[in-house]
């Protein structure tokens, strides 16, 4: 059984770590005493992204106020950059900030260096001004990625808005030229997101959309797409002995399938059930995949596999969306052996953790 049960310090966590003690947990959360006190070790850390390329929308729109939060969308978003900055673990990314509302280098792309990143994050704008010429940034954009390498995230900051033409063949282009995966900041109206998500979707299997909101409150959507935890390593963090009470154990799917097994659906119920009672907790689900088959399309059967065990959360026991968080990592970070016919079945998983408690 593996299993873990995390703790959510508001803005400032970072995801990856538990509060049980399992033989081993590959995806993990860790809160910034963990990263402080060096109970986490950067050998038990893998790059599930090689790049990361963070392109900010500085407009007028973002001066905007964002809900009841009485500060502008800018200011949060500049404020979160900062915090998880501190703690992001140096583990050879490279990095790239840019803002595109006009283009301007923030930090042009080197390796990750957290004392650099916060120099070069203190000159971001106060206030959000101009048009949206997106469609201009993106073509910028284009020219930073010709040298790279291996996979790249791009976090892209959008109200859903442009100004200057379309930005959807350019976004095209990039994604069929370099190993790319768009995580698609949004602050759009409902149906604008809508529309959104389906062109992010058409892309390819990695890319997604997330609300502000989400993006504000679950910073595992900023390192789970970056890093995981090495499958076969254990991870004691220092809010081991918090909580307990709960335990979930990994999901595993036959081959090239997406169905829940009764037990499944018994586990998931159990888990819905702690949900309900902890209104403040959320889910963090992981799917992985064996390496048979290609690997964008094991990316996406990844992705089913989470989606199936967060709409059994959602419809059969009411976990609103925002609760619950997405990553799908296909073949990487196994388990065990691949060589095997159990070693498969076992990698073929999707592995659940409780946070925000």
């Amino acid at each position: 059984m593996r299993s873990v049960l995390i703790v959510r310090n508001a803005l400032l966590a970072l995801v990856l770590g538990g509060l049980f003690a399992p033989p081993v947990i590959a995806v993990e959360v860790l809160i910034e005493e963990d990263i402080i006190e060096g109970v986490v070790m950067k050998e038990q850390l893998v790059r599930v992204a090689d790049n990361a390329i963070f392109l900010l929308d500085t407009s007028s729109s973002m001066s905007d106020k964002f809900r009841d939060t009485g500060k502008t969308k800018l200011e949060l978003v500049e404020s979160v950059f900062t915090e998880r900055n501190r703690y992001f673990p140096e583990i050879g990314h490279q990095f790239g900030i840019y803002t595109y509302t006009p283009w301007k280098e923030i930090y042009p792309v080197q390796e990750f260096n957290r004392e650099k990143v916060a120099k070069a994050l203190s000159g971001l704008p106060s206030e959000g001004k101009g048009p949206t010429p997106l469609n201009r940034g993106l073509i910028e954009m284009e020219k930073v990625l010709a040298p790279l390498t291996g996979r790249i995230a791009i976090f892209l900051f959008s109200d859903g808005t442009y100004t200057g033409g379309r930005p959807n063949a350019t976004i095209k282009s990039i994604a069929s030229n370099k190993d790319v995966c768009f995580y698609v900041i949004s602050t759009a109206k409902e149906q604008q997101n809508h529309t959104l998500k389906e062109d992010i979707a058409s892309l390819n299997a990695c890319s997604r959309l997330i609300p502000l909101e989400s993006f504000l409150n679950r910073p595992e959507y900023t390192t789970g797409a970056l890093f995981d935890v090495i499958a076969t390593e254990e991870v004691v963090t220092t809010t081991q002995l918090r909580v307990a009470g709960l335990a979930v154990d990994d999901i595993n799917f036959g081959f090239d399938k997406t169905e829940l097994s009764a037990k499944d659906k018994s586990e998931l119920d159990e888990l819905g059930e702690f949900m309900a009672e902890n209104p403040e907790s959320y889910a963090v689900i992981a799917g992985y995949t064996d390496n048979r088959g290609p690997e964008d399309y094991n990316e996406g059967l990844s992705r089913r596999r989470t989606e199936t065990v967060a709409s059994y959360m959602m419809e059969e026991h009411g976990v609103d969306e925002g609760r619950i968080v997405l990553h799908w990592y296909g073949s990487d970070n196994p388990l065990t052996t691949n060589d095997t016919f159990d070693g498969r079945a076992a990698n073929r998983r999707v592995e659940v953790v409780v946070g925000g408690l």
